[in-house]
């Protein structure tokens, strides 16, 4: 995201990019801050001694690793940045084009919770979504939202329930909402702390325990696989 730079040589203090600014990114002695700036441009525009202009402002990074199971794309997004779509975006580029390189089959795409620009730049243009819900009223309610920004992009959802002993009543409501809409729920895994031991381990679930943890996340992954299939 572009963000305003003042050549203080040039201003003439006018105090228009003062004025004009709806940010507080300009103080009355036309110092310009910033951390402050959202990146309009508005001062540029308004600035008669081209003293202000647009610069690019790097709002994170983006890396590629290697794990033992095959490449991984990531980001770290700066604090107090906004551009997180975009870093998003730029993620899935480099994952697609690295996928291409190495005659990979899929790319799994871990999304945040939500439906605000990095859910949509995380969904948009693919195959398949998995919503994986808690049986919380939060849990619900954004599941809720989700699924319905994948139907305005049309693209086809599943369910997983996770932890879903821990509220059977909310689970029943997930699995009624689910059956009335026609989503398939593709399993269900059980509240359970080999989670929290397999990462104090620094494995996977998979890799730790061969439990009804780690048979549920299989089970789950198959049909997932037969969807994309």
């Amino acid at each position: 995201m572009d963000v305003a730079q003042k050549d203080d040589e040039k201003c003439t203090d006018c105090g228009k990019c003062f004025e004009s600014c709806r940010y507080g990114a300009i103080d009355p002695d036309f110092t310009l801050h910033p951390d402050k700036c959202e990146g309009c441009a508005v001062c540029a525009m308004v600035c008669p001694s081209d003293a202000i202009r647009m610069i690019e402002r790097k709002a994170g990074e983006a890396y590629i690793s290697d794990t033992r199971f095959g490449p991984l794309v990531h980001a770290r997004l700066h604090a107090g940045e906004e551009a997180s779509g975009k870093l998003v975006a730029l993620v899935r580029q480099r994952a697609k084009e690295l996928a291409r390189e190495k005659g990979k089959e899929f790319i799994l795409i871990d999304g945040p919770p939500g439906t605000g620009c990095t859910v949509i730049a995380s969904i948009t243009g693919v195959d398949l979504v998995l919503v994986v819900i808690e049986p919380t009223l939060s849990g619900i309610h954004d599941s809720k939202r989700i699924i319905e920004v994948a139907r305005h992009f049309g693209i086809p959802a599943l369910v997983c329930i996770n932890k879903y002993d821990i509220n059977d009543e909310n689970t029943e409501h997930i699995l009624d909402f689910c059956e009335v809409e026609g989503i398939e729920v593709v399993g269900k895994i059980a509240y359970d702390d080999t989670a929290t031991k397999a990462m104090l381990a620094e494995k996977t679930v998979i890799e730790f325990s061969d439990g009804k943890m780690a048979q549920s996340i299989k089970a789950i992954w198959k049909k997932v696989e037969k969807a994309l299939s």
